[in-house]
């Protein structure tokens, strides 16, 4: 009789635990842990009061928008003792971190989601759209939707259209196909790099670069208080004759695709 009991418990936890799991699914996650930069700054802009824990960049105000954002979540390094013990329903990888921990949170049975990378306006829309989907908060996503065609609607026609180098130590660039060139059309520009031939990100000699005829430059900070030997290339006075003084992109404005990287782009103008 006793054992019974025992076994009539069992089963009423077991379906306890059963209808927990359907309303969960039914809310949504409500334990997401973030190990990707840019699935942060997304997802704290989604649904903040989900989110568990945050990587430790986006601490540094060089690499987020808003560094404070978060600042009531624990930053963690992405390992999968971490991970773990955070007791996720979901984990949100991006596309070129810990390979080998995704795999094994997989194999353990967690919800896990990788976010592309994105380099496009419209890549950009459908991440938000599939996380507002995944958090069950599609009213959310579609307000950072609107809020994003707000910010990217190109400037009005005016006056000459500028050619924008983007151009970095040692000849570094991004032609076409790159989010630094969807911000560049954006603000009403060329990419010169592309103009110059260039596809995705890369090395741009300077003589190619200028042959481009570029009207204004863009670049990004890289420890400044360091000297490189590639930084000798843009002290070179044909880039400043052709190209003028250059003009300073917050680096977080492009390590991740966003709202944000519009706002960034109001400086330059």
């Amino acid at each position: 009789m006793k054992a019974l009991g025992v076994l009539f418990h069992l089963r009423l936890l077991g379906l306890a635990l059963l209808f927990a799991g359907v309303a969960s699914a039914q809310e949504g996650p409500r334990r997401v842990v973030s190990v990707n930069l840019c699935a942060d700054q997304l997802l704290l802009r989604l649904a903040p009061e989900r989110v568990i824990a945050i990587t430790t960049l986006s601490r540094r105000a060089d690499l987020a928008p808003d560094p404070t954002l978060g600042a009531d979540k624990p930053a963690i390094r992405g390992s999968a003792e971490e991970i773990l013990a955070l007791q996720p329903d979901l984990v949100v990888f991006g596309p070129f971190s810990a390979a080998a921990t995704r795999a094994l949170l997989e194999r353990l049975g967690l919800p896990v989601y990788t976010l592309p990378y994105v380099e496009s306006l419209p890549a950009l829309h459908g991440a938000i759209h599939t996380l507002g989907q995944l958090l069950h908060e599609p009213e959310r996503a579609a307000a950072l939707e609107a809020r994003l065609a707000e910010l990217a609607r190109p400037p009005g026609e005016g006056g000459e259209t500028p050619v924008i180098l983007y151009y970095l130590q040692g000849g570094y660039s991004a032609g076409r196909g790159t989010w630094v060139g969807e911000l560049i059309e954006r603000s009403g520009g060329i990419n010169a790099a592309e103009r110059a031939g260039l596809i995705g990100h890369g090395n741009l000699p300077l003589e190619r670069a200028l042959a481009a005829r570029p009207t204004r430059w863009w670049r990004t900070a890289y420890q400044n208080d360091t000297p490189t030997l590639g930084e000798r290339l843009l002290a070179h006075p044909a880039l400043r004759r052709q190209a003028g003084a250059p003009r300073w992109l917050p680096s977080w404005a492009i390590t991740c695709a966003g709202p944000w990287s519009f706002e960034a782009l109001e400086r330059l103008r």
